[in-house]
């Protein structure tokens, strides 16, 4: 006879504002569907209620919030929050069966170290991976001996979970060729897009509200690794042949950041394209399927190093789910995801194919369309239904029981 689907009581931690890490919302929210009972522990922002239920999701907003700075003040949030947590889940070791942590940081999931001892199963899921942000960051290599204590605390983390889950197949591989983590301890599970709330039917894509507007579109972080001066710099190049092109920014910032956004508007001032750049708040979640859907194309521009080579930004995915066309720099992920006729991609720093690209979607509506037809291939074979049938997989066989799986279809 076979048991009857369990429910789960489930712990997500993560040291971000819960609102804005769709990873983690996805996770929680499908957990909850199937009839789990999730828990989040993350950070408070300016405003938010210690407490509040979100869509069937609990979450509990421990009392730090983030802020931009140098490496001190990232290592001081990271062990403020881990001993937060750690202090939280002392007095619950016993309440949850999974305890899942995100990183960054990796050693955050030694914040679940009561609960592991209880044997309670331990998730560490890898959104990137630390030694290669942080070669990116000071432009170093994973050999550098100041990179060796990032990748000792990596290698005791991954070994302390139960299981690690990794947002990309490459992160994955990754970490196996570090021995770092074994492979029936791990899995990728794709940043895909939330298509319940990324919905092409709800929100059709319609282009800029002005027939004359030619509206370049970025949504996320902005410093120099995410290489948004490649949009600014392309401007004049593109202006003559496009001539309504503007660039508009919803930029995602912290508390007491603020240096890259001027160098920004500086550029612009320079290259004499100021009044091309929009740059607007930070947009909520729920907002941005539509500030998609008017935009003429959506752009991932970022300058390459080794780990934006094997990082996805899943604001990828999430324009392609909006039919909304997509021109990127050409890095080994997006040439292993994505054909050249479904994401038009150019070289890092190459500004002269890049505005091309540019001035054919304007000049030729019909090959926007195309790609971002084509590009829907995407997000068919990487549902996130199928990605989280694949975790549930995973926790099934770490708890070795049958646990209620149905999920609302993306």
């Amino acid at each position: 006879m076979t048991d009857a689907p369990a429910t789960l009581r489930v712990c997500m931690v993560v040291h971000a504002y819960y609102e804005g890490d769709a990873r983690v919302r996805r996770y929680a929210e499908s957990l909850a569907v199937a009839g789990h009972r999730v828990d989040v522990l993350a950070l408070r922002d300016k405003g938010k209620a210690r407490r509040e239920d979100l869509r069937g999701v609990s979450v509990h907003r421990l009392p730090l919030s983030r802020r931009r700075g140098g490496t001190l003040r990232y290592l001081f949030e990271y062990v403020w929050f881990t001993l937060l947590c750690g202090w939280t889940l002392l007095w619950r070791a016993r309440r949850y069966d999974v305890v899942h942590a995100h990183n960054m940081p990796d050693f955050l999931v030694f914040a679940a170290l009561v609960p592991r001892l209880f044997g309670r199963v331990v998730l560490l899921d890898v959104h990137d991976l630390m030694p290669e942000v942080y070669c990116s960051k000071f432009k170093t290599s994973v050999r550098h001996p100041g990179i060796w204590p990032i990748r000792l605390q990596e290698w005791l983390s991954h070994r302390f979970a139960s299981a690690c889950c990794f947002a990309t197949e490459r992160f994955r591989q990754g970490a196996l060729a570090r021995r770092t983590v074994r492979a029936d301890r791990s899995i990728a599970v794709m940043n895909a897009a939330d298509t319940t709330l990324f919905d092409r039917q709800r929100h059709p894509w319609r282009g800029p509200e002005r027939p004359d507007e030619f509206v370049m579109l970025y949504l996320g972080t902005v410093s120099h690794r995410h290489g948004v001066d490649q949009c600014v710099r392309v401007l004049p190049l593109a202006a003559e042949r496009v001539p309504g092109i503007k660039l508009v920014i919803h930029a995602k910032l912290s508390e007491g950041e603020g240096k890259p956004m001027q160098e920004l508007r500086d550029l612009a001032q320079q290259l004499g394209v100021a009044d091309r750049v929009d740059i607007r708040p930070p947009l909520p979640l729920q907002e941005v399927p539509a500030a998609m859907s008017r935009a003429s194309v959506g752009v991932f521009t970022p300058h390459l190093d080794v780990h934006i080579d094997m990082a996805l930004s899943l604001k990828v995915p999430e324009f392609v789910a909006m039919d909304v066309p997509v021109l990127a720099v050409r890095t080994s992920i997006m040439t292993s995801l994505f054909a050249e006729d479904e994401v038009g991609m150019f070289a890092d720093g190459d500004l002269a194919a890049f505005a091309d690209l540019l001035a054919r979607l304007h000049a030729e509506p019909a090959f926007g369309r195309r790609m971002a037809e084509k590009a829907r291939r995407f997000t068919r074979d990487h549902a996130w239904e199928n990605e989280f049938a694949g975790y549930m997989a995973l926790l099934e066989r770490l708890l070795q029981r049958p646990l209620s799986r149905s999920v609302a279809r993306s």
